[in-house]
């Protein structure tokens, strides 16, 4: 639901901008699903590479969905294995997203230099914890036995499917989840949506502001209006409480697990 905003003493209305506001929950676009054209998506690099962090929890979120109705998860080694491949890719996706910060920080104006440090030492502890490298468990078995079934596997299967424990693919998971959650309190998100009109493109920059430009030979010519919106981060962070309930369902059932409490500590 969108109104016009009484602007009277705003700077804008000088301007003759119609500002409205837009109180919806946004959502982020999920590609294997038919939505409205209002759902939201990635408008710089830094916002895809956060989306396929996205893509990969909900993948995630199909073998988590069996694994938790399961007495004791540990039991279907072959649904476990099933966790590898899109826990890979959202690992490799956050690692992404600190080498994007880190590499085109001159993009993103809001990182001071203290604060890239910061990032690059994260960077750092989150490679540690959890690994990505050929010779890891998490690597051999997503590329052995999930991605596609290696002859070398089937030969002598007993070396691989050792490496198939789900405790320490919930723990991975945990750090990733955490990871995600903290990223997203950056402010180098961009997003767009669609606009209804082909001349019309809709983007919102980092200030929660969607600003609707006039498109003249596929440049923006003039500003249309502006609306005040609910930042699309709110609806990647939705997302990341569904997974979090998820995985504390499957934690749950695995002795000594510790669970993930998401506490959104400021407005994002």
């Amino acid at each position: 639901m969108s109104k016009i905003i009484d602007g009277e003493g705003l700077e804008e209305q000088r301007s003759g901008i119609t500002w409205y506001e837009d109180s919806s929950d946004p959502v982020i676009r999920d590609p294997a699903l038919s939505q409205a054209s209002s759902v939201w998506r990635g408008a710089n690099e830094i916002s895809f590479k956060l989306l396929r962090c996205v893509e990969a929890m909900r993948d995630l979120s199909k073998s988590m969905e069996s694994l938790s109705k399961l007495d004791d998860p540990n039991t279907d080694k072959r649904l476990v294995k099933q966790l590898s491949s899109p826990l890979y890719s959202l690992a490799t996706g956050i690692k992404d997203m600190f080498n994007e910060l880190e590499s085109n920080v001159k993009n993103y104006i809001e990182i001071d230099p203290q604060q890239l440090k910061f990032l690059i030492n994260k960077k750092e502890r989150f490679l540690a914890n959890v690994p990505l490298d050929n010779k890891s468990d998490l690597r051999i078995v997503r590329d052995k036995i999930d991605s596609h079934i290696d002859k070398v596997a089937v030969n002598e299967p007993e070396e691989y499917w050792k490496k198939v424990d789900l405790r320490s693919f919930l723990e991975w998971i945990g750090i990733c989840l955490v990871e995600v959650f903290e990223l997203l309190y950056l402010d180098v998100y961009s997003w767009e949506r669609e606009s209804g009109h082909p001349e019309i493109w809709s983007l919102m920059m980092v200030d929660e502001k969607l600003v609707d430009f006039y498109m003249q030979n596929g440049e923006p010519e003039s500003i249309v209006n502006v609306t005040l919106v609910k930042s699309p981060k709110y609806g990647v962070m939705r997302e990341i409480e569904t997974f979090a309930s998820l995985f504390n369902k499957v934690a749950s059932k695995c002795e000594g697990m510790s669970l993930i409490e998401i506490i959104e500590n400021k407005t994002l």
